[in-house]
């Protein structure tokens, strides 16, 4: 159940991120820093909810 709401929460984050950098949507305003930690923040997220459980 964790890794299904981290993976859900990461993809947010990550399309929050990708919104924030886009200019002409004019969805909301954010600084570029900011929008570039929701990035990577997303990317580390997901990477992290699909590696596989050690065994051990």
């Amino acid at each position: 159940m964790v890794r299904v709401l981290l993976t859900i929460y990461s993809w947010l984050l990550l399309i929050m991120g990708i919104l924030g950098l886009i200019p002409g949507l004019n969805i909301g305003t954010e600084p570029v820093w900011h929008a570039l930690v929701k990035i990577i923040l997303g990317i580390v997220g997901i990477w992290v909810s699909m590696a596989k459980k050690k065994e051990g």
